[in-house]
Formats: C-alpha cells, sequence, structure tokens
C-alpha cells in the first residue's frame, strides 16, 4: 500500500504544492469514509490556522481539480479524507492481490533463524509445538520479503538431562531388554527421563552416579557411546515424524554434543590468552563475569567439569557468523532464556561480533485447561497423541457429512484441518502471550481458528466452480456496497502486515489479519450474490473473490498452514 500512498502523496505535491510523508496517512475508521486520511496538525501549525479549518480549505481545493487518481476529498474535523477513483485504488489493490508479488521495499540481508531446538531422550510435546509455529512461519515471510534465510535446528542431544535419562535407563533395564509397551521409543525415552528426575528427587545421593554418566557423556567413553548413538537415534526418528506432518524443514542442523567439544577448546584458549578478560576461572570452575554491563554472572563450566550451555552457544554463535557469513543471527527461545542469551549476545560482541545483529524472539509458554506442563514431572502431552485425537475426531465428523468421499481423502482433508487448527492457535497469540490450547475450540469452524479460514477458503472455492473463466470486462466502479469496499481496503493491508510481522518478529499480526480478512469476506458473501445475471456486476465480484482467495492462500503459505480446495 506504501507505493498507492507515495502515488497520493505525488498528486498533493502537484496540486497543492505540499510535501507528504507517507508515514502520516492514516486509515480512516469505516470504508466508506475515504480509502485514506491526512492529519492536519502539522500543516496547521505551519500555516498558522486551525486544522478542521485546514482540512476544509484544502479539500476545496482539491475537489476543484482535475485528478486521475483522486475522486474527491472530504474534511472529517481535523482530517482530510481521500476518496480514490475506483479505476486506480480498486484496481491496483486487487490486481496487485492477484499478482501475489511482495512489493515491500526491504533491503535484502542473509539471516539464519534457529528455531525447535529439541532435547533429544524427551518426547516432542504440545509446549514444543508453538517454537516450530513460530520459527517456521517466520523463515517463510522473511523469504517472502527477499531475505536468504537458512533456517537451521540446534538439537539438544547431550548435556545432564541425557546423562539423567540414561543413567536411569541402564539403571531400571540392566539387561537391555526394554519394556516399550504400546508406546513409541521417543515417548518412552521420555517416561524413562521422568522417572529418573523422580528417582534423584527421592535420593539426592544418586546425583553423584548421574554426574559420572555425564562425564563418560562428555569424555566420549565407549562404555556409553552405543547407548547414546542408538537412543538419540530413537528421538530423532520421533522427531522427523513430527517434522513431515508440520512440514517443517531446515537448511542445517547443528548438535550440542559438537559444540560442546568445539567450545572446551575455545573457553581454554580464552583463558590461556585473555582475549575476554571477563571469561575466567573461580572457585574451580569457568565463569563469565558480565556484571559490569548489568548482566550477572554466566557459569561455562561447573567445578566438576561438566560443561553447561554458554560453553556450547559461544562456538555455534561465531560459527553462524563466520562460516555462514550471516547478517542476523535469530533465535526463537523460551523467554525464561531472556537474561541468559543477552549474556551469550554479550559475549559475542566481546569478541568481536558487536556489528552483527542477533536477535531473541521469545515467547511464553503453551499449557492445557488443566493446566502446565513439564517434562521432568512426566505430565506432558505429546504432540503425536494429540495431533492423533484431533484426527480421529474429524475422521468421525467428516464422514458423517461426506458419505461420498474416499477414506484416504477424508483422512487427507483431516489432517489438513487439524494441522490448521494446530498451527493457527500457536501463532495467532502474540509472543508474550501465555497460550491455553483448547483442541475442541481449536477445531471449531467458528470463531479465530484455522479450520475458519479453510472454511472461508473452501466457500470462496464453490463460488468460483459456478463461474466461467472468461469473464466480461471489470468496471471498478460497481464496486460500490459497504461490505465491498471494506473487503478491499482489508485486501490492501496485506503486505503492511507481512512486513510488520517480520518487523515485530511476531507472525501473530499476519494471523490476526488473516482472520480480519475471513470476516470481511464472510460479511460481504451474506449480503451479495457474486453469481449474477448482471454480467458487469458478476466479473467485478468475481475479480473481488479472487483476490480474497489469493491473498487468503498467500497468507496461509506465511502462517506454514496448508489450503484446501474444499471442506
Amino acid at each position: 500500500m506504501n507505493k498507492i500512498k507515495q502515488q497520493l502523496a505525488d498528486e498533493l505535491k502537484k496540486q497543492l504544492n505540499v510535501n507528504i510523508d507517507i508515514a502520516i496517512f492514516t486509515n480512516p475508521p469505516a470504508a466508506d469514509l475515504g480509502e485514506f486520511a491526512l492529519p492536519m496538525f502539522a500543516l496547521a501549525k505551519e500555516a498558522k490556522t486551525n486544522a478542521p479549518a485546514l482540512a476544509a480549505e484544502l479539500a476545496d481545493k482539491i475537489n476543484s481539480t482535475e485528478s486521475d487518481l483522486i475522486d474527491h476529498a472530504a474534511a472529517a474535523g481535523p482530517y482530510l479524507n481521500f476518496f480514490l477513483k475506483p479505476e486506480f485504488w480498486t484496481a491496483s489493490v486487487l490486481n496487485r492481490a492477484e499478482s501475489g508479488k511482495n512489493e515491500s521495499v526491504v533491503k535484502p540481508a542473509k539471516i539464519m533463524l534457529e528455531y525447535s531446538q529439541p532435547n533429544t531422550h524427551k518426547e516432542f510435546h504440545v509446549g514444543h509445538l508453538r517454537n516450530a509455529c513460530l520459527g517456521a512461519s517466520l523463515v517463510n515471510i522473511f523469504r517472502h520479503l527477499g531475505h536468504e534465510v537458512i533456517a537451521a535446528n540446534y538439537i539438544g542431544d547431550t548435556g545432564v538431562h541425557v546423562a539423567k535419562c540414561l543413567w536411569w535407563l541402564q539403571k531400571k533395564y540392566p539387561d537391555g531388554q526394554y519394556d516399550f509397551g504400546l508406546k513409541s521409543k521417543g515417548e518412552f525415552l521420555g517416561d524413562v527421563y521422568a522417572e529418573a528426575v523422580k528417582k534423584l528427587e527421592e535420593n539426592a545421593d544418586l546425583e553423584s552416579e548421574v554426574s559420572a554418566v555425564h562425564q563418560m557423556l562428555e569424555h566420549q567413553d565407549s562404555r556409553i557411546m552405543d547407548l547414546w548413538q542408538e537412543t538419540k537415534k530413537w528421538s530423532l526418528d520421533g522427531f522427523n515424524l513430527v517434522y513431515d506432518e508440520l512440514n517443517v524443514k531446515f537448511d542445517e542442523w547443528f548438535w550440542e554434543s559438537e559444540e560442546e567439544v568445539v567450545g572446551k577448546k575455545m573457553i581454554a584458549d580464552l583463558l590461556k590468552t585473555g582475549a575476554v578478560p571477563q571469561i575466567k576461572e573461580s572457585q574451580g570452575a569457568v565463569i563469565a563475569d558480565l556484571k559490569e554491563f548489568g548482566l550477572e554472572v554466566v557459569v561455562l563450566i561447573k567445578s566438576d567439569g561438566n560443561v553447561l550451555y554458554g560453553t556450547k552457544d559461544l562456538p555455534l554463535g561465531k560459527k553462524k557468523f563466520d562460516q555462514f557469513g550471516v547478517d542476523k543471527s535469530i533465535y526463537v527461545v523460551d523467554n525464561r532464556q531472556s537474561l541468559y542469551l543477552k549474556q551469550i549476545f554479550k559475549l559475542l560482541d566481546l569478541l568481536g561480533y558487536q556489528d552483527k545483529e542477533k536477535i531473541h524472539v521469545a515467547y511464553d509458554f503453551v499449557t492445557l485447561p488443566e493446566g502446565a506442563m513439564a517434562s521432568r514431572k512426566g505430565n506432558v502431552v505429546t504432540f503425536m497423541s494429540l495431533y492423533q485425537a484431533m484426527i480421529e475426531k474429524l475422521v468421525a465428523e467428516t464422514a458423517a457429512r461426506h458419505s461420498d468421499w474416499s477414506e484416504d481423502k477424508i483422512l487427507s482433508g483431516v489432517k489438513t484441518v487439524a494441522l490448521s487448527a494446530l498451527k493457527l492457535w500457536m501463532l495467532k497469540y502474540e509472543n508474550n502471550s501465555v497460550i491455553v490450547f483448547d483442541m475442541d475450540k481449536a477445531m471449531s469452524v467458528e470463531g479465530s481458528t484455522g479450520p475458519y479460514l479453510l472454511y472461508t477458503v473452501a466457500r470462496i472455492n464453490s463460488i468460483l466452480k459456478k463461474v466461467a473463466a472468461d469473464e466480461a470486462p471489470v468496471d471498478y466502479s460497481l464496486l460500490k456496497e459497504i461490505e465491498e469496499k471494506s473487503l478491499i481496503k482489508i485486501i490492501s493491508r496485506f503486505n503492511d502486515q507481512v512486513a510488520l510481522s517480520a518487523e515485530k518478529y511476531q507472525p501473530a499480526y499476519l494471523a490476526t489479519y488473516l482472520l480480519d480478512l475471513a470476516q470481511a469476506f464472510n460479511r460481504f458473501y451474506h449480503q451479495h450474490q457474486v453469481v449474477s445475471s448482471d454480467v458487469n456486476l458478476q466479473a467485478a465480484r468475481v475479480k473481488l473473490v479472487r483476490a480474497a482467495k489469493m491473498v487468503m492462500e498467500k497468507g496461509l503459505s506465511l502462517l506454514n498452514i496448508q489450503s484446501v480446495e474444499e471442506m
């Protein structure tokens, strides 16, 4: 819409000899009050008059001048409202929407966006879903805007949680004969980890045994490595099944176990050279004292020699800039790590990367109506179990509505609807909001849900199937009803909302926009017939409907939500 604003500003320069910054154009509160409004406060101050009087004066000047762009202007208190000619405004909006092109002006950058980052030896649960949905959507949005994006996953395949899991696995099954029951191997490992935490809470003396296993892992002791590799594969196989269902893809995979090796050498070198004096030994541990920056102390290596996250995140942070040459490094990580990531970013600054952009996209928890989840407590709801429950419910409902559909068609459609429900619920809330995931509400075709968006697309498709491909020439002036004007105005905002989502690292802006678009379309649909005996009116409305469909489907794809032909 900035392009249209600039054309309007150029027209005002020609007519009124005033320079207008397009950023000050606003939207009138209703579609029948014009396409844009210009506040008069600054111009009135410069002209030493009051804003309403200046708005009325300029409206008269504009209305007495011929323009290919402006139909007329109207004073609205201290604002000057502009009504643009349909052959310019409506044609521009609908044609651009149908083209699907991004028109936001950006300077392309090379970005690495790290997200998902599950820990092996734990199951992929509902809480992990928000990170995966945020990251995948942001990758799509930044690519749409013209950036080169490397999607990265950083797997927590080592650390004390792995040590706890392997310790109890060996202790509970000393003969290696595991009882998986009906659970997947990944879910089985999650249960083992939760049991290990419980045992350690009951008897703190057992911590020394876990520490010994942790040391074996860090030293790649052959007595533990085969079991680690085997169980790690169980987790990764489960993760990849989830990623396949979610249509989440990564260009690069990083591993804590590999960064740990590099990190220990890096910390040793820094201690030796003193290149970063804030990194030093303290009571047998290695710390980074960042109190001078208001960031407290971060422990890198514990006094028992066990490595903590910073020793692994620092070499990975360097690698992103040195090996991949990115301009911006984005971390999608929950808000509990906000202080820690500030500490890592400051250490990277001290290592010479102060001119590189480092962004933490923080988000809050996902809970269920019955309360919060925690892997260590074993009360998580796994993604696969929730997904299967949704599919089972939707299969029954869909089969009842579509007795003529094959089982494969029903299952394929149901999966698309279920995933739309999950993803939209994770994305429609601002990042700093706690999400309470309600399965039944998320699957409803009414309200602010993914299925509601898909239902709107299906409704549009059913309309377009009823019209011939070769329409009459479009007379844009026929789209004059308030519901039509409102829909056109919302369609015009698409690129701005995509750009805002990128600027704020919040797909919620785009998700909310699509819900607004769907509501505007459905208001139009309930008030007006598209298929009409008036071929000219039908052609104009079909043009409007097709533009709405293109924008809706493009927006869904940016949110990593698959569209539908029918429901």
